[in-house]
């Protein structure tokens, strides 16, 4: 059986997703005007990659009719099969510095080796350092002849606006029910699949509007249960993938402040190999409508938020259950409390051996979140007093974000899975004699990578704030 999301993506602007859109990419492909750098601004899985081939395809198609590529000609076959070089997609959250907006440059001034236009296409471009955002920018500014800028983008605020006013913008949003409905239409009729209307209609409402969360939970469920679809079957396919955890019995876990019953039910339910990007949508409808009845209570609001940004961190994460378990800790704030409240299984360590194990802390904590080991880096281990590790940190705003509850918490997540305990720490803002024998360049021993005190520092405050 195909992928049914790759199966039916659009291959033509009026396939797609959006009628808004379609609409918009028509006008720009039918005009006069020579555009070269464009902005595809709106959620994940609302098309944006798709509409950037589409536009690839109809600028370099030999035979395009109103605005449409033919599909037909060596150049529309040769983008269809991801086969052409001068079609360059590339992931900004990954390939976010300075150097990579470089090699991008270099790339874009040699002429295409056999399309009409070379196409950039930029992914999440908002993760682009600041530096990197002044290399694109002087690209952009004068681009080089026969090249194209398509940047994507789910968080457009992020991207300086000396960067935005030179694009031409097109957004794109979640998919309506009748959007939705009308993308999976086509699956079923091309598959041929019998589906009850309440079925689609579970399927349509558990898809958090992203037209590829759709189809690919449609794919799981046909997998899973055949061309004959009702909904009980879609309703098994949810609780089995979602687990049993719902959002009731969460807010009534994180009223009690039962952070610890929270983490150890996720921990069983990845044991259990429950898809954690399931459950996220299944608290997010719950807390949603929850706020629609009582839309002065700010916190249900506040909880919506960190599930969203939660939501961000679940394709880089290297464990599949930490953006919930990160995203809970943050929505129990300063309201924390353990069962029991005192510390199960302590450790007692030497100083000696913390300095031993430092690489292996940041190593354990990293795999959380890369910032706070970033920060850990630029401190050092000074002293155990009164059982507790003493952290020396050379800056203010360090010591402040390494004391936020969320951020403590990952730190000590981190000492207990190399000491086997708990292990509580305070951090301790160096004197200015210390500061002369402060860690300008923070090594690891395990990889002697070596990074500077600012780099740290520039990049900590970037994402902080």
């Amino acid at each position: 059986m195909s992928v049914f999301h790759l199966k039916y993506r659009p291959q033509k602007i009026a396939d797609l997703d959006l009628p808004e859109v379609s609409d918009k990419i028509n006008s720009i492909i039918s005009s006069e005007t020579d555009f070269q750098s464009l902005l595809f601004a709106g959620p994940k899985g609302s098309g944006k990659t798709s509409a950037a081939r589409i536009i690839a395809k109809a600028v370099n198609c030999l035979k395009i009719k109103k605005g449409e590529a033919c599909g037909e000609c060596e150049n529309c076959l040769e983008i269809e099969k991801g086969n052409s070089l001068d079609i360059i997609e590339i992931d900004a959250a990954s390939n976010r510095g300075i150097d990579d907006v470089r090699g991008l440059k270099e790339n874009a001034y040699l002429s295409p080796i056999r399309l009409k236009k070379k196409i950039f296409i930029i992914d999440e471009v908002h993760m682009l350092t600041k530096e990197a955002f002044n290399a694109l920018l002087k690209i952009i500014e004068e681009p080089p002849k026969n090249t194209l800028f398509i940047l994507c983008t789910t968080d457009a605020q992020k991207i300086p606006e000396t960067v935005l006013s030179r694009l031409l913008r097109v957004n794109f949003r979640k998919g309506k029910e009748e959007d939705l409905e009308r993308s999976l239409a086509k699956v079923i009729k091309g598959e041929k699949i019998e589906i009850s209307d309440e079925a689609k209609k579970e399927i349509i409402l558990n898809s958090d509007g992203s037209f590829r969360n759709l189809q690919k939970t449609f794919n799981e469920i046909v997998l899973q249960f055949g061309n004959k679809i009702d909904k009980e079957q879609v309703e098994k396919y949810f609780t089995v993938n979602r687990g049993e955890y719902g959002g009731e019995e969460l807010e009534k876990d994180l009223k009690e402040g039962r952070i610890k019953k929270i983490v150890e039910k996720l921990e069983k339910m990845a044991e259990k190999g429950v898809d954690f990007g399931e459950l996220r949508l299944k608290w997010l409808e719950y807390f949603h409508q929850k706020m629609l009845l009582n839309l002065d209570d700010r916190k249900l609001g506040k909880w919506i938020e960190i599930l969203i940004r939660s939501g961000e961190m679940e394709k880089i994460a290297i464990i599949e259950q930490l953006p919930l378990e990160l995203a809970v800790i943050e929505m129990m704030g300063s309201r924390v409390i353990m069962s029991p409240k005192v510390d199960t299984n302590p450790v007692e360590v030497e100083i000696a051996e913390v300095e031993e194990k430092w690489g292996e802390i940041l190593g354990a904590v990293k795999p959380y979140n890369h910032s706070v080991e970033a920060f850990l880096r630029a401190a050092r281990p000074k002293k155990i007093k009164d059982g507790k590790l003493l952290i020396e940190v050379f800056y203010k705003f360090h010591k402040e974000k390494l004391e936020e509850e969320k951020n403590r918490k990952i730190v000590e997540i981190g000492l207990e899975k190399v000491f086997g305990g708990v292990v509580r720490f305070d951090c301790i803002l160096a004197q200015a004699d210390s500061k002369k024998t402060m860690p300008m360049a923070i090594v690891n021993k395990r990889d002697e990578k070596v990074v500077s005190e600012s780099e740290i520092y520039d990049v900590a405050k970037n994402i902080f704030g």
